[in-house]
């Protein structure tokens, strides 16, 4: 969990506004935390889902949960990658639960739960009781659960019940849309933890570029008035204090005040710019009289922004740029919105580094805050749209929108990659009063960024600061008025799949270059936005823009990977700060590919060679307004053989693309994006597939049934088999809770060698909500046709609407299906017809169970038995076919014992200077420094207890652990990995040397999370002190003597 809740929103009162100043002087110290009572922790572990809960009460405590599934957050139910309606995933109601219980230090402190994203209505329940509901599936809600809970040891439970139905009274439904809003917790979910008087929120602006604006909210949630200090540091890279700024007021009882204020200069500030995307961190700690009490972190980036009046460019710290950019839609294949942080981040990654793009529109909706997260680390810039597509509903629907304004602008305004708030709702007709709201209030809480409102028509009444145009002329049609940027082009106008005939997608290519090349022309316009980065799954079937219920209008596939239209993007990225780029757009093949070839690069020039003869070096010649145009080759033969293009510049060949004549497949190919993932049961890698021939070449004819089988601590996510397209796709490899190691992913298809690749999952020591009264595990799906073992007339059918689009039906008496598997709960998956019938099912030849497939209408992937609690290890479930009509198996669940994940206890104040030995539990020996020498990096390590000043430890209120006092213990290189050494190091304010001495004897970095190990659990003289994850033992629990 990289990201912290921005609000911990509690009543709503009246906040006055205090005006503060002048502020304090700049620090050249290293930042020094102070004590807080904010903890943020990960409540995505442990959870429950059920999609049907009988009685539909699924809030109440003592619930049978018998018939859930243990889950990681987000999560919503798994689908095929294309060729399924939205009603195959709409549920009136889906329950989510989670147990959890609450150490007896966090009474007198605000709890609050903060959910990133839900589709699209959410109630929310605490021990039973309602404490509100949530309409819209794209903005964060938090809640102050407080008055709920049980503190001190009891179990607590928390209920979400999801309305995942079409909603035409919240945005963006009510009309026709293009794209699925999907359904469930698709994000990540955070229990804020905080001190009575904390920050609600803070705005930060630098409207100077070299001081820091503050606005933070502080509440006082207490029954007394506080005298209140705000303390703003702003932090540079190296972790240097660069800028502060303080105000205090007094803050009545159960109220809140707007503090206002400017922080001091800082000397020769970094800018933030999408080549140097430099960041900055603001440290806001609040202090209750002279008491530390909660401190608030955010990351921002120095820069101005402009979209000029007159000239019509976009400027950046004082500098044009035309902004080229793409749409991206919030969506994946098999997962629908519930992707973990990882796949988020990747998404910007692959924007900005593999599709050349300097700015990404969020359409039609705000993304998740990781997506936000990366783009401000990468310098992607970004427009964010409220939720909407062409309709615009009544006045009930509007204030949704309107609050949807509040939400986002309040979420995102400290983001430096946003530039541009989207206003109105995509494609829309005309609405003065409606629109005024929006720009009003976008205007109000964000006075430092323009608005924008995106039509498909010109001549709009114009209330934003930037008229916003979707054009698809083909071209980049001369601004009407200024600023202009165009925000959508190509798309359904010129669809093309990856297995299209190789000029339909060089045709793509040139309608997308040809607007960008109009648009880079055109110096009174802003830039142009393609549509899309990638296809989408969708509610349309209008061929040939959409079919198989997916948009093919992507230059990337819906695994992301890129068609032959992508070089028009990928190509204009600049080749001295992200690499030399070429790539040939043909596919080379007698009869197919044209004698035009076009090659995309950054290149100065680029030569051709046809079977290793020179057909010219070029300078590029086409679409020549580009920062780097095309280079066209004419009249060239198409024979079978190689083509080769290489890169030149600065009289090198930099880069070099190969194509062969495409021959036959014979082997596949697996490659991971990431080697290594988190133990968090959530966390997710994609795997690329690919049918080669004999030259190394993906085969663009090969659509190869390829099989996925997994080994190891994990599951794969996706269809198996899976019908490759154009010769490729891809499957997710995703981590099991707790458990690391080796996730070996095999690929197998007939006629072609295997592949596999593997992913380590590693330890996950992210501070969690502890779980409660639930014994919980991980779930890993199994296919029908891989897992069970039939006897008798069973037969294979194919259906878009079940679990890897197939099943497995018999309709004869007396047939078996047989699964032997290991874990301690199985769930059985069906398909349900009016003409089904019962089947009898047992676990290790206990009583039989009737089970029956029938129901009123057709439905598939519908769980229809649960074998309850079993002993963890291997079970045996058979299914009998009764009779009575067919049965039709579709998968099972099979849920493993996780070994627990413990949480580490919540953060303590700082010490007051207490001194004495550091005493290990298990062994009664002392933390020791060898042969007391003073030498940094020297590794500390358990000793016999001899009261020298070598083992003398003192807790400072900034909860360092001094000895000497001027050396501090330390995790060496700033490392927060298992095994990391703990040494002695000069002490330096670095969080690295912050600890955290808590109640239950465990000391645990402030930075990594990790606690103070005793190595190996040994107690003998010598052993090394090390970190680790927070596991319970004895060698993990220390005592602070000071006899």
């Amino acid at each position: 969990m990289r990201k912290l809740a921005a609000a911990l929103t509690a009543l709503v009162t009246a906040a006055a506004l205090v005006l503060i100043g002048p502020p304090g002087p700049a620090s050249a110290a290293p930042y020094v935390p102070q004590g807080s009572n904010r903890s943020v922790l990960n409540f995505n572990t442990h959870w429950l889902f059920s999609g049907d809960v009988p009685g539909g009460a699924g809030q109440a405590v003592g619930l049978d949960e018998s018939g859930f599934v243990p889950v990681t957050l987000p999560y919503f139910r798994t689908h095929p990658h294309k060729g399924f309606p939205k009603g195959d995933f709409e549920a009136p109601a889906s329950w989510y639960r989670r147990h959890f219980t609450l150490p007896a230090q966090y009474s007198g402190r605000r709890i609050a739960v903060e959910f990133q994203g839900v589709a699209k209505v959410a109630d929310v329940y605490v021990n039973g009781t309602f404490v509100g509901q949530h309409k819209g599936a794209y903005t964060s809600f938090t809640y102050d659960i407080t008055p709920y809970l049980n503190i001190g040891g009891a179990d607590n439970v928390i209920a979400v019940k999801v309305d995942s139905m079409t909603r035409n009274d919240i945005p963006p439904e009510g009309g026709a849309i293009d794209y699925y809003v999907w359904g469930g917790i698709v994000r990540d979910v955070n229990m804020i933890v905080a001190d009575p008087v904390h920050v609600d929120w803070t705005y930060l602006t630098t409207p100077n570029t070299n001081t820091v604006n503050a606005r933070t909210r502080v509440r006082n949630d207490s029954a007394q008035s506080r005298s209140v200090t705000v303390v703003t540091q702003v932090v540079d890279a190296t972790n240097n204090v660069v800028a502060t700024g303080t105000a205090t007021q007094t803050i009545g009882a159960q109220s809140a005040v707007e503090f206002a204020y400017n922080t001091s200069t800082i000397a020769n500030p970094t800018a933030w710019h999408p080549d140097r995307p430099y960041l900055y961190t603001v440290y806001t700690q609040v202090r209750d009289g002279s008491t530390y009490v909660d401190e608030h972190k955010t990351r921002i980036g120095i820069r101005s922004i402009q979209f000029n009046k007159s000239d019509g460019k976009f400027y950046i710290n004082g500098q044009a740029l035309k902004l080229r950019g793409l749409n991206r839609h919030e969506s994946y294949p098999y997962i629908g919105r519930a992707a973990p942080n990882r796949l988020q981040a990747k998404d910007a990654d692959i924007i900005k580094y593999e599709l050349g793009a300097n700015i990404v529109r969020t359409s039609h909706y705000p993304q998740d805050p990781e997506f936000l997260d990366r783009a401000d680390e990468i310098g992607l810039l970004v427009m964010e749209e409220i939720p909407g597509w062409q309709h615009i509903g009544n006045t009930a629907w509007q204030d949704i929108a309107v609050e949807n304004v509040r939400e986002m602008v309040m979420r995102d305004r400290n983001h430096p990659s946003v530039v541009l708030w989207g206003v109105r709702i995509n494609e829309s007709g005309d609405n003065h009063n409606f629109y005024t709201r929006t720009n009003n209030l976008a205007r109000q809480l964000d006075p430092s960024r323009p608005t924008g409102g995106v039509r498909n028509f010109k001549g709009s009444e114009l209330l934003e600061d930037v008229y916003t145009y979707n054009d698809f002329s083909g071209t980049a049609e001369a601004p009407t008025v200024l600023p202009w940027l165009v925000t959508e082009a190509v798309g359904h106008t010129s669809p093309h799949k990856s297995w299209d005939p190789e000029q339909t997608q060089v045709n793509t290519m040139r309608v997308h270059l040809n607007v960008q090349n109009t648009a880079a022309g055109r110096s009174n316009m802003a830039g142009a936005l393609g549509w899309a980065a990638f296809d989408y799954n969708t509610t349309f079937v209008t061929p040939p823009s959409c079919q198989d219920y997916t948009c093919y209008h992507g230059v990337s596939d819906i695994f992301r990977i890129p068609k032959i239209a992508a070089a028009a993007y990928a190509s204009q990225r600049d080749p001295a700060l992200y690499g030399p780029y070429v790539s040939i757009a043909s596919q080379w093949t007698p009869g197919v590919s044209s004698g035009t070839v076009y090659v995309g690069g950054n290149c100065q020039q680029v030569e051709l060679f046809v079977n290793g003869a020179s057909r010219g070096r070029i300078n590029p010649n086409a679409y020549t307004s580009l920062p780097h145009p095309m280079f066209q080759f004419t009249g060239i033969t198409v024979s079978s053989g190689q083509l080769r293009a290489d890169c030149w510049i600065g009289g090198q060949v930099v880069a070099t693309d190969t194509r062969h004549t495409p021959g036959a497949a014979t082997r596949l190919t697996l490659t991971a994006d990431d080697s290594a993932i988190k133990a968090d049961g959530g966390d997710m890698t994609r795997v690329v597939v690919r049918a080669l021939d004999s030259n190394n070449q993906v085969v663009p004819t090969n659509s190869a049934p390829v099989s996925f089988s997994v080994t190891g601590p994990g599951a794969v996510v996706g269809e198996s088999p899976l019908a490759l397209e154009a010769g490729t796709g891809a499957v997710y490899v995703k981590s099991a809770l707790g458990q690391t190691g080796a996730v070996t992913l095999t690929a197998s298809a007939p006629g072609l060698t295997s592949a596999n690749v593997t992913v380590n999952t590693t330890a996950f020591t992210d501070p969690i909500v502890p779980a409660g009264a639930y014994t919980f595990g991980f779930p890993v799906d199994v296919n029908d046709r891989q897992s069970f073992v039939y006897a008798g007339s069973w037969q294979a059918v194919g259906d878009n609407q079940t679990f890897s689009k197939d099943y497995t039906r018999s309709g004869t008496a007396g047939d078996t299906a047989t699964l032997t598997v290991t874990g301690n709960r199985v769930v059985l998956f069906g398909v349900q017809d009016p003409s089904h019938g019962s089947a009898a099912v047992s676990v290790d030849g206990g009583p039989e169970q009737t089970v029956s497939f029938q129901a009123s209408a057709r439905r598939g992937n519908v769980a229809l038995f649960n074998s309850g609690s079993l002993t963890q290890g291997q079970h045996v479930v058979r299914v009998r076919v009764v009779g009575n009509g067919p049965v039709a198996l579709d998968r099972a669940t099979v849920v493993s014992a996780a070994p627990a994940v413990v949480a580490p206890p919540p953060p303590a104040n700082g010490g007051n200077g207490q001194q004495g030995t550091l005493v290990g539990a298990q062994s009664n020996r002392c933390v020791d420094v060898p042969n007391s020498t003073t030498t940094n990096g020297t590794q500390v390590q358990l000793f016999d207890c001899g009261g020298g000043s070598n083992q003398r430890w003192t807790y400072t209120a900034s909860r360092q652990l001094q000895v000497y006092g001027n050396k501090c213990l330390d995790a060496y290189g700033q490392g927060s990995s298992n095994g990391t050494t703990v040494v002695i190091w000069d002490c330096n304010g670095g969080s690295n040397q912050q600890w955290n001495v808590n109640a239950d004897g465990t000391i645990t970095g402030v930075a990594s999370g990790l606690c103070l190990d005793a190595s190996g659990a040994a107690t003998a003289n010598g052993t090394k002190i090390v970190l680790w994850s927070c596991n319970g033992g004895a060698n993990q629990r220390w005592s602070l003597k000071t006899s």
